[in-house]
């Protein structure tokens, strides 16, 4: 039973193969070809007749066509260009609308026999797909024999052979075996613009099946060197309107991979919606596949993509972060905002990425009344959302909403400007903080002025004392001896002063422990409690008295009562270090006897 479920998932995880000996003309691949891309962007050719000759070519170029290193990368993205690990990129790019012009040639024999094959079996099966998910008959005859345009690409490494799978490191042992070690590829994320890519050798390939999500770093690797592989673009799965999606491939650069994709002529309109034509989509790609290259011939495009990148993030950012206060603000009992740095852990576990202190204060530089962050008593920033009343929360839209709105707003603002382009959204300074009511603000500078006021009347009372105090006295001879006789005495008081500090202090919690317990006597027993909402309903409700405690405070307490009534108050830690309590029944008269006793042996 394991094994027929096991080989289940292996078929469903299989490339779709179409094999030319079962089909070979048009009429038969087209339902084919549908029936493929409703539900996978990636399929695999077999039995092509020309398959060897490509083999053959695509040796070649690995040991004697090797790339002309010496012609450059222009601002159209062609030649070669040398990359990490050894390896080259040679690409060109070819259009039939005289608009556009690529002057570049590709002048390597057996790479433009490798192209001249593949383009008529790329054009062939770039129609059927156009044919198979868009429903315009004005797309479906965009390309032709006459109207296309084309980009071949090659990667080149020297010791490719030794990243190939079947010679990886092949060996013989003593014994006259074969042996091979398996070297780990470096794979880079592929993302095909255009109609069709096919690939003459589907081998040193990932791809993502259709049952993965797109976020899912969970890739499937193909290894069917017989076969070509062809792959959709992101301009076919505009074009089907839903009908077909398409995802990236995974390939290594040092397995000297080549290439082929297919469009219409690039001055083609992506849409009737004013997106731009497919040059521009082109170029985008370009940009940020190739971002030195980019940032030597096309520095403002590539800080507008950036800051395009930028804007996504605190898009995402802003709408998890009302998540997250909306669940903190259920979960407390107290109105006394969150620090920052307590939140960070939750929003950076929801964002899947590191999220720190400047990343919040970006989304005010954005909207600046869009949190409340302030600075408490311990010089920590607190965030809360901004208080709004029932008629507003009708009658306005949604934050999110608002926020988008506003950065939207922003952006254009940003590249409007004639001065150089931003590539990240600044961090927001506080200069100011709020007051305690947060009915207005208090600046800096008035509370500099009233702490330079409170220094002068203390130096106008220093000044009274008496001439003395201010003469120095001559300094008795000292010796070492005495010096550390000083050292070990000032010691002894240090320690003893902490030691009363710590004894008051306990002193204090014993007090507070009284009010503590008739908060719990007074809540429904039986039922769990968390640490986290225990501790600010005793805060809150002591609040008001003379002597308020904080959080710290609360779960020491609690703590204490735990101690003191372990039978009757139970603890248990869950995962995260989160505390919940339980008790099913506290008797006054018992506590008041434990807690004198308590109080007994601190003094003792």
């Amino acid at each position: 039973m394991s094994g027929t479920a096991n080989s289940r998932r292996k078929e469903v995880l299989r490339v779709p193969v179409i094999d030319l000996n079962r089909v070979s003309d048009e009429e038969q691949l087209l339902p084919v070809v549908r029936a493929i891309l409703l539900q996978h962007d990636t399929f695999l050719l077999k039995n092509y007749a020309n398959k060897a000759v490509l083999d053959a070519l695509l040796a070649g170029l690995t040991t004697k066509d090797l790339p002309d290193t010496s012609q450059g990368f222009d601002a159209n993205f062609t030649g070669t260009l040398p990359l990490e690990d050894d390896v080259w990129l040679e690409q060109y790019i070819f259009d039939t609308d005289p608009q556009l012009r690529f002057d570049r040639k590709c002048r390597n024999e057996s790479l433009c026999s490798i192209y001249s094959r593949l383009f008529k079996l790329g054009l062939f099966f770039a129609q059927l797909c156009v044919k198979s998910v868009v429903s315009s008959a004005e797309l479906q005859d965009c390309i032709s024999t006459s109207h296309y345009a084309t980009k071949l690409t090659r990667y080149f490494n020297d010791n490719g052979s030794t990243h190939d799978g079947a010679d990886a490191g092949a060996t013989v042992l003593p014994t006259g075996d074969d042996f091979q070690y398996l070297f780990e590829r470096d794979y880079v994320t592929f993302l095909p613009t255009g109609v069709l890519t096919i690939f003459p050798c589907a081998k040193a390939i990932r791809y993502k099946p259709s049952t993965m999500a797109t976020t899912d770093n969970s890739w499937v690797s193909i290894d069917e060197p017989d076969c070509l592989l062809f792959h959709t673009g992101t301009l076919l799965a505009r074009w089907s309107q839903g009908m077909h999606t398409t995802s990236p491939l995974q390939i290594d650069p040092r397995a000297n991979i080549v290439s082929l994709t297919i469009w219409p002529p690039l001055t083609t309109p992506i849409s009737s919606k004013g997106e731009g034509t497919i040059a521009n989509h082109l170029l985008e790609q370009q940009i940020k596949a190739f971002p030195k290259v980019a940032q030597q011939y096309y520095p403002r495009e590539l800080s507008i993509l950036r800051l395009q990148d930028a804007m996504k993030f605190v898009k995402e950012l802003f709408t998890v972060c009302e998540t997250v206060l909306s669940l903190n603000a259920l979960s407390r009992s107290t109105g006394v905002p969150p620090e920052l740095h307590v939140l960070l852990p939750q929003i950076s576990s929801m964002m899947k990425r590191k999220i720190v202190q400047d990343d919040i204060l970006k989304l005010l530089t954005i909207w600046s009344d869009a949190y409340v962050v302030e600075l408490n008593s311990r010089g920590e920033l607190t965030m809360n959302l901004p208080k709004r009343d029932n008629l507003t929360t009708l009658t306005n839209k949604s934050r999110t909403l608002a926020f988008v709105e506003r950065a939207e707003s922003w952006y254009q603002q940003v590249i409007a400007s004639k001065d150089e382009i931003m590539t990240d959204v600044p961090a927001f300074k506080i200069n100011k903080r709020r007051s305690s009511s947060n009915s207005k603000t208090v600046l800096s500078s008035k509370v500099q002025t009233k702490s330079s006021n409170a220094n002068a009347l203390n130096n106008s009372r220093y000044l009274a004392n008496s001439k003395e105090n201010f003469m120095y006295k001559e300094k008795m001879p000292d010796s070492q001896a005495n010096l550390m006789d000083r050292l070990r005495e000032r010691e002894r008081r240090s320690a003893a002063l902490l030691s009363q500090r710590q004894k008051r202090y306990q002193q204090f919690l014993a007090m507070k422990m009284t009010q503590v317990f008739d908060i719990l006597f007074s809540l429904t027993r039986g039922q769990p409690y968390t640490e986290t909402y225990l501790s600010s309903l005793i805060v809150d409700s002591l609040q008001d008295s003379n002597n308020p405690i904080g959080t710290k405070e609360a779960s020491e307490i609690l703590a204490g009562l735990q101690g003191i009534l372990p039978m009757d108050i139970s603890v248990h830690q869950v995962d995260g270090g989160l505390k919940v309590y339980r008790w099913n029944s506290l008797d006054k008269n018992r506590f008041s006897k434990l807690l004198q006793i308590h109080k007994s042996k601190q003094q003792d």
